[in-house]
């Protein structure tokens, strides 16, 4: 998800930014995010728990081993 930014300060002192335009979530845009860790993952990957009385989804079987 890091794509290149590019930061420079103007003559007038100001800083601005330029970004590359597109989606950081690249493949079928099918991701939701993991409740514990955040990262984006593939439905696939995740699993439902119950989780301070709601189901949150959780990355399976856990979120250190995965990449």
């Amino acid at each position: 998800m890091s794509k290149d930014t590019v930061t420079a300060v103007r003559q007038d002192g100001l800083r601005y930014q330029s970004k590359i335009g597109g989606s950081p979530f690249l493949g079928s845009g099918h991701t939701r995010s993991c409740f514990k860790c955040g990262k984006h993952r593939a439905p696939a990957s995740l699993q439902s728990i119950r989780l301070l009385g709601r189901n949150e989804v959780v990355c399976k079987p856990n979120c250190k081993t995965l990449p």
